[in-house]
């Protein structure tokens, strides 16, 4: 587990704190990562799952345009 304070740390700009976050959206709908929040509005904590049990690679394609 990791939070998304972690993730976003290096982060310089706004925009790029917001495409972590798509990009992890994205990540979660594709079933490879899971997140916890058990406090509202507090720390959002996010675990890898890796390969889902069938053996297959998950892929994750992007199809909307973001800007």
């Amino acid at each position: 587990w990791t939070t998304f304070a972690e993730l976003v740390a290096d982060c310089e700009l706004p925009v790029q704190i917001v495409a972590r976050f798509l990009a992890l959206l994205e990540l979660y709908r594709g079933k490879t990562i899971e997140f916890d929040q058990p406090d509202p509005l507090g720390p959002l904590a996010i675990s890898w799952l890796g390969e889902p049990a069938d053996g297959e690679q998950t892929s994750v394609t992007i199809e909307e345009d973001y800007g």
